[in-house]
């Protein structure tokens, strides 16, 4: 006969299999289900081996160990500060020298650098190298001492941060593409940009300088501009009063030149009258308004030659 403590020891153990099934069962059933969200790619794995990239949704998969999944977001945006602690508040940590560069004329500044990246190949990233955040990190850093090491100080300071933030980009860029890490850069942007402490006040003497002559050099260029097309107006008109007197001057040579050739032409034709003409015309401009009389030397004659008739004839 079956002792009662028996029958509840195998209930016991019944109950027990029971529910160590049912947390088996549901184990495997939300084991066996996963989403990908949008912007997101998922990295199925069977049996370690990559077999599929599945789409934004709903997924079923055989439990782990058979099957495994990574989700990857490929649309986030991802940063790295250089220089500083948070990009946010861009607190310095001064515990990190990563941000102090040696310049091309040996000068020492402070950068705050902001890298912003994404991935690009979820299985480059995952599987072709090992921590390739890590090695991303290190590029950017040796791109940017390579790069600063190219500039000056003052280049630096100045206008030629853009510059330098280009040369980064492109440097980084050549040095990751060797290395496949799936990772895509998209921006780099110097966020700031500052001599070191204990040679600033000699910076700010300098820079303050610098605005000085760029002052100066702004109000001559007004100047220059004020003074400028006042100047030329005065040559353009002096220009144009040039042209007139040459045109001027032209047309009375060729209408002298007309009337020398009409008198020539009579003269020609007549000439004893032609030349008493115009020695009456040459005394009525030198003597203007006096009686003329012209003696005749053959004849012993004395003959007034009336010149305001001989003007009405011409």
């Amino acid at each position: 006969m079956i002792k009662f403590s028996e029958i509840y020891k195998m209930f016991s153990y019944t109950k027990l299999l029971a529910i160590l099934l049912i947390i088996m069962i549901t184990f495997f059933i939300f084991s066996s289900i996963y989403t990908v969200k949008e912007g997101e790619v998922g990295v199925l794995r069977t049996f370690g081996r990559v077999t599929d990239f599945t789409k934004p949704g709903l997924h079923l998969k055989f439990p782990y160990p058979v099957q495994d999944i990574d989700v990857m977001n490929v649309s986030r945006s991802n940063l790295i500060e250089v220089g500083f602690k948070d990009a946010q508040n861009a607190k310095r940590n001064s515990q990190n020298h990563e941000s102090q560069l040696v310049t091309g004329d040996d000068g020492i500044i402070l950068v705050d650098l902001l890298v912003e990246w994404r991935i690009s190949d979820p299985y480059a990233y995952l599987f072709k190298v090992k921590d390739p955040e890590s090695i991303l990190k290190n590029s950017i850093l040796s791109s940017l001492q390579s790069a600063a090491s190219k500039s000056t100080v003052d280049s630096i300071l100045s206008d030629g941060k853009t510059i330098l933030q280009n040369d980064i980009k492109k440097d980084i860029e050549k040095n990751i593409s060797g290395y496949n890490l799936g990772i895509e850069l998209l921006s780099v942007k110097i966020l700031d940009a500052k001599p070191a402490e204990e040679i600033k006040p000699a910076f700010d003497a300098v820079f303050d300088a610098i605005e000085q002559k760029n002052i100066l050099i702004n109000k001559a260029e007004e100047y220059r501009n004020q003074k400028v097309p006042a100047a030329e107006g005065e040559a353009n008109k002096m220009i144009k009063e040039a042209e007139a007197y040459k045109e001027e001057r032209i047309n009375k040579a060729k209408a002298e030149t007309d009337s020398f050739n009409s008198i020539y032409k009579e003269y020609k034709m007549s000439k004893e009258v032609t030349k008493s003409r115009m020695l009456i015309e040459a005394l009525e401009e030198i003597l203007p308004g006096a009686n003329i009389y012209i003696m005749d030397t053959k004849n012993g004659t004395l003959n007034n030659i009336p010149t305001e008739e001989i003007k009405g004839e011409k």
